[in-house]
């Protein structure tokens, strides 16, 4: 091939590339506001109807053009909404920012063999006006046509130019409220996940006013202590803890004083005579109205106090493999998880300190079902946003000693640290139960799951392939499920 064939090729490809993806973007953006297929509408029709008056043309429509149909969503003398891309004339409107006029299709090689234009009553005249997004992006057209060859007079250009932009400006309203509602979402989202993390986190977290009394306490705080999560509420240390109230109140002074944060240990009596051990921190912060107030957490350490031994070497062997892990880039930047290379990392650390104790662990992976189907017909965004809200969902029934990994596209998997096969059975229906109940935007999310359990000298490697082998299983047994191996999956 000659270099000047090989330039005009290289031409030729990069024009169809930038024609497809554009076409791609078109559709996504279509989607997202809904109109393709959509109802028909009043302000749309008129629109249509004035322009086709003006222009005195039997024939006209409002079309959006995404990367395989042409929808009107106005039309006059029209029965099917729907053309084929390629039979489209908006097609070539839309590569442009101006009305486009052809005033004899016929004369057009353009559109040699097209039956909407050389069939019977086929498009003889056209004119149509590129209808834009906020970004300037065209997304379709408004245009009127006759079945004989006609022109326009500089008046009726300027009218359908008019119009088109009004068109243009109903379609970036529309827009525009599609992203506010999606921003809505969004922090709706956001105030239900902040609000959940807040009454589940086995901590204690309150405010507490400039006079020391309680203005808020989260639910885990209420379930505590046996109250309601309004019968505390301007209530004094003094009125709910007097043994310790002097102690509490020489730390929440000094951090108001300092205007920085104070961490204390309290032992607490609480109302059947028992001891409890709290650790709190306080932390004064401005409100709204300017005055201090302190923000609270507070943890109950009498369990913790009790294993703490044991505890503690576990601890200390995971803080190990924490500090040699945060020097390495070992998150995922999608969901904030541990990845690929750091399961392995964490998965042999963990195996050596249970065994060391002669305990068991559980290793779960987990497979979202169907997610290329998902992806396909909701999108990547959307797919996206489905792992987000499937690790947050994990968060919250997860303990905090496990360990959660995003091992590939769709596939994760869950450490869970001295657990035996009923906790870790637990486990998986609790996850289940969450995933069944939660409300999914567009369609209903499951996993499927395998789970397999360490013994005495198991390396990683077995351990991952036992629970592959269950995960396989759940996969073939009808997904939606979770699956413990057993050596018949061998």
């Amino acid at each position: 091939m000659a270099p000047s064939q090989q330039i005009s090729a290289q031409r030729n490809a990069s024009g169809v590339n930038a024609m497809l993806d554009a076409a791609t973007r078109r559709a996504e953006m279509l989607a997202m506001l809904e109109l393709m297929g959509s109802e028909p509408e009043t302000e749309f029709d008129e629109l249509l109807s004035l322009a086709a008056t003006i222009c005195d043309k039997p024939m006209g429509a409002v079309t959006l053009l995404d990367d395989r149909n042409q929808y009107m969503k106005a039309r006059i003398g029209f029965d099917d909404p729907y053309l084929p891309l390629q039979k489209s004339i908006c097609q070539y409107t839309i590569q442009g920012n101006s009305v486009m006029v052809v005033e004899d299709t016929t004369a057009d090689t353009r559109f040699d063999g097209n039956d909407v234009i050389h069939g019977d009553g086929g498009i003889r005249f056209y004119a149509g006006m590129p209808l834009t997004l906020a970004d300037g992006r065209t997304i379709g057209a408004l245009c009127v046509m006759d079945t004989k060859s006609a022109s326009l007079t500089a008046e009726q250009l300027q009218a359908l130019e008019v119009l088109g932009r009004q068109v243009s400006a109903r379609l970036q309203l529309r827009e525009r409220l599609a992203e506010l509602a999606r921003s809505t979402r969004e922090i709706d989202r956001t105030r239900q996940m902040y609000t959940t993390i807040i009454n589940n986190l086995p901590v204690g977290i309150y405010l507490k006013n400039e006079f020391g009394n309680l203005i808020f306490y989260n639910r885990k705080m209420a379930e505590r202590f046996s109250v309601s999560e309004t019968q505390w509420l301007g209530k004094h240390g003094r009125d709910l803890f007097p043994d310790s109230a002097e102690e509490i109140r020489r730390h929440e002074e000094y951090a108001r004083r300092t205007g920085r944060p104070d961490e204390s240990y309290v032992e607490l009596t609480e109302k059947d005579g028992t001891k409890s051990y709290w650790k709190s921190i306080v932390v004064p912060c401005e409100d709204a109205n300017g005055a201090i107030v302190l923000a609270g957490v507070s943890i109950d350490m009498t369990a913790e106090l009790r294993r703490e031994g044991e505890m503690q070497r576990m601890q200390d062997e995971l803080e190990e493999a924490n500090r040699k892990l945060n020097s390495m880039a070992l998150t995922d930047s999608l969901t904030g998880l541990w990845n690929r290379r750091a399961f392995d990392t964490r998965l042999g650390d963990a195996l050596i300190a249970v065994q060391r104790t002669h305990h068991t662990m559980a290793l779960m992976l987990l497979d979202v079902d169907n997610f290329k189907l998902i992806n396909d017909r909701f999108g990547h965004p959307f797919g996206d946003s489905v792992l987000q809200t499937l690790v947050t969902i994990m968060h919250k029934v997860k303990r905090a000693e496990d360990v959660a990994c995003r091992i590939g596209g769709e596939e994760f998997a869950l450490l869970l640290l001295a657990s035996d096969a009923a906790g870790a059975e637990r486990m998986t229906e609790r996850l289940l139960t969450a995933l069944h109940s939660f409300h999914w935007d567009k369609e209903n999310v499951t996993v499927s799951m395998g789970v397999a359990i360490s013994y005495d000298g198991i390396t990683p490697d077995r351990l991952i392939d036992m629970a592959d082998k269950a995960l396989y299983r759940a996969k073939y047994a009808g997904k939606d499920r979770a699956i413990f191996y057993t050596p018949a999956l061998d």
